[in-house]
């Protein structure tokens, strides 16, 4: 069973708002990464504007709706207004090594939107850049 430790973040992302409209657009997990594209928010002709995150040999990932998350935004260490953050105490990777019964070298992320929220292991920091794009109606 879990043991409930501190959530503690890392800001790793410039500081900008989360919009209660934000959500992770595109995943795409292949052999040579992880690439999501987080849409941060619409104009009213059809631009969207938001990030395109790729994390380098990501192991594994884990989407869930922030309503499934409720015990990190309800914590201290959760820092606000940022997309990306790394995870350094209380997350996934704490969770996974108390279920094996050992700890694991884990290097672990948390993009987060209004919606939906992705937790990342990868090793190597991330790579993130301004995406914009057109939505058609």
């Amino acid at each position: 069973m879990f043991t409930h430790s501190t959530f503690k973040t890392v800001a790793f992302d410039k500081e900008r708002e989360v919009h209660w409209g934000s959500d992770i657009d595109t995943l795409q997990f292949t052999t040579e990464g992880l690439t999501l594209t987080v849409l941060r928010e619409i104009d009213s002709d059809g631009q969207v504007r938001g990030l395109r995150v790729f994390f380098p040999a990501a192991s594994a990932v884990r989407y869930l709706d922030e309503g499934d998350l409720v015990r990190y935004w309800n914590s201290d260490g959760f820092i606000r207004s940022r997309h990306v953050l790394e995870v350094t105490e209380g997350g996934w990777a704490d969770e996974e090594n108390d279920l094996q019964g050992f700890a694991t070298e884990r290097r672990e992320w948390l993009v987060v939107t209004g919606k939906g929220c992705v937790s990342v292991f990868a090793k190597l920091e991330p790579t993130i850049h301004e995406h914009t794009w057109r939505r058609d109606a």
